[in-house]
Formats: C-alpha cells, structure tokens, sequence
C-alpha cells in the first residue's frame, strides 16, 4: 500500500505544471504609419512595427501570441516574403527564447538557414537549438540597404530537435488596416527523451533570468525583448484532481496502518 501511495502523489505532483507568461512590448508608441523609423523601425511601421509577444501556458499546453505589423503594405495574414527594391526578400523572425544555456526557437514561417517555405524548421512548432541566426547570415550579408546585421532573427536549423506536438498557427487582423494577430498553439512533448527539456522550458516562462526576444523581418526591422512578467503557481484542475486523490491515497493507507 505505500508504494501505491507514493505512485500516486507522484502523479499528482507530476501533474502540476504552473502557469507561467513571458511578454514583450514594444516601448515605441508610432502613430504615424505612413512614416520612418523615428529611431526604432527600419521602413515603414505599417510593415514592420511590433505591438507585442506573448508566450503562456495552461499546463503542457502553450500558447503564443504576436501582434505587429507585416507585409509590404501591411496586413499581410498569409506572411509571405516581403521584397523592397534590389534588397534580398524578407520573411517573419522566429519567437526566440533563451535561459541559461537553453535556446528554443519557435517559427512563424517554415524555414532552413536560409530559405523560408521547407526543410529545417516547420511553422508554429518549438525546437531546441544550438543558436540563432543573425539577419546578415539569413540574407547572405547583402551590400546594400539599411539593415540591423548583427540581430537574432531565426533559430539555427541545424541540429534542431523539435519538442511540441499538435502545432498549428492561425493569422488574422487585429487592427486594420495594417496590425495582424499571429495565434500559435502546441503542447510539449512529455515523454522521457524531452521530459528535461519540458521542464527546463516550463521553467523558463517564470524564470527573470530567461529572454523573450522577436524581429518581425529577418532584416531586423523591428525588434523587442522581454522577461517573465508573472509566475502564476496556481495548478490545473486535472492537476488538483491527481493530487486530490493522492492525498486520499495517504489517508486510506493510514488508516490501515492504524488498524
């Protein structure tokens, strides 16, 4: 009966996933949309310009939000490559997440190194990865334009493990005519080759030292980072379920015990 027990509050304990939000806001306030930079949007902002990302999770499931501008005359829902004059065609940035050691990339667009559409990463699901890419490896450190070269834009596809199931994305307007929503849902895959990375990721939703960071073009035309703004230990209630009958497990053995 004890080791049913402890079997038991096991499950229970292993059930509880807190959760947990990583947000990124863009501190630019544009009101101009037909203007330049002013400082933080390289083009114009109807393109480029980021409102915010948003990284949550309702136990193993994950939800990521983005809210920007996109596309050549903005409110581009299909996220297509966007090409300006002679420059190299860009495509959306990969949510990027750093803690520590731990780097995870999370794709808007399917991607390899250096080419959108295929191969390498698959929209809306998480991988593990090595490194980012720099917006001048992912355009081929073109001559000319003007450009942030030096920023993190994609996940390095080389070597990437993916590490979430069910993904899919959907991409509406948010606010016409130009600010889309880019909706992205999949659960983490739990089973004993990613068990240590679910959790180091869990983790890292309510961890200060972690980073939220997202270019909304692989140029680098916008950029925002964020760390965790809440640590919502609060436990499912499929995880109060699990646990409850863990302690009823404890009470049952104890009264055997005393008999």
């Amino acid at each position: 009966m004890k080791m049913v027990f402890s079997l038991a509050l096991a499950l229970g304990m292993a059930g509880l996933a807190p959760a947990a939000s990583l947000v990124a806001v863009d501190a630019y306030a544009g009101s101009n949309n037909n203007g330049s930079s002013n400082g933080d949007v390289i083009g114009l902002l109807r393109s480029f310009d980021i409102d915010l990302v948003s990284i949550s999770n309702t136990g193993n499931n994950v939800t990521v939000i983005v809210h920007m501008n996109y596309g050549a005359n903005g409110g581009d829902t299909g996220l297509g490559p966007i090409t300006i004059g002679s420059f190299p065609s860009v495509n959306p940035g990969d949510v990027l997440l750093t803690n520590g050691a731990n780097r995870w990339a999370i794709p808007l667009v399917s991607h390899n190194n250096t080419t959108t559409g295929g191969g390498g990463m698959t929209a809306a699901n998480l991988y593990s990865v090595s490194s980012f890419l720099t917006a001048s490896t992912v355009l081929g450190n073109p001559s000319g334009g003007t450009y942030r070269p030096t920023e993190n834009v994609w996940g390095n596809s080389t070597g990437a493990t993916v590490r979430s199931s069910g993904a899919s994305r959907n991409v509406t307007l948010f606010a016409a005519p130009y600010e889309i929503e880019v909706a992205i849902n999949f659960t983490l895959l739990t089973d004993i080759a990613n068990a240590a990375n679910t959790t180091a990721f869990l983790n890292a939703l309510s961890d200060s030292n972690s980073v939220l960071h997202f270019a909304s073009a692989t140029c680098g035309n916008d950029v925002v980072n964020g760390s965790p703004t809440a640590d919502e230990t609060t436990p499912e209630p499929a995880s109060l379920a699990l646990m409850g009958a863990g302690l009823v497990g404890l009470g049952f053995w104890g009264r055997k015990r005393l008999a």
